[in-house]
């Protein structure tokens, strides 16, 4: 890919899978749109798209951010610090900074969602706990905790 150049629009060729939600049995997927990787490179926010298979839930985690997801297709569940609220096509949720949360596909078809969060690749302060912006606390991520 060429970054001599900025970039205002990706193609499907260009997205790239492999975002810190991915699973390595490919249940969750987490895809990366507007991120730096793609050579767009937004200064405030980053986008994706997780799908999630049915029976599947992407891991807990939080981050030092707002997020976003608006649900494309499928239904779920949000839970976030221990409350649950459902997920159908066409909601949205807000998810504050900071707080442990993840989804979870209660439906019989992937679930899809766009994820806008506020951009990490900036020094997470006071202290993160993790070199990532994501703490991730189950899966296989790479940084998930043993």
């Amino acid at each position: 890919m060429d970054f001599s150049k900025k970039r205002t629009t990706i193609t499907p060729a260009d997205v790239l899978d492999g975002a810190p939600m991915q699973q390595a049995d490919k249940a969750v997927r987490d895809l990366k749109l507007v991120y730096p990787d793609t050579g767009l490179d937004a200064r405030t926010l980053c986008m994706g798209l997780v799908e999630i298979d049915p029976g599947h839930a992407s891991p807990i985690h939080r981050h030092h951010c707002e997020e976003v997801y608006y649900v494309l297709s499928g239904k779920g569940e949000l839970e976030i610090d221990g409350e649950t609220h459902p997920l159908v096509a066409g909601g949205a949720s807000l998810q504050r900074p900071n707080l442990t949360h993840r989804v979870v596909n209660t439906g019989d078809e992937p679930l899809r969602l766009i994820v806008v969060g506020g951009i990490m690749m900036v020094p997470l302060w006071p202290e993160w706990p993790t070199d990532s912006p994501y703490e991730v606390f189950e899966g296989d991520t790479a940084n998930a905790s043993a």
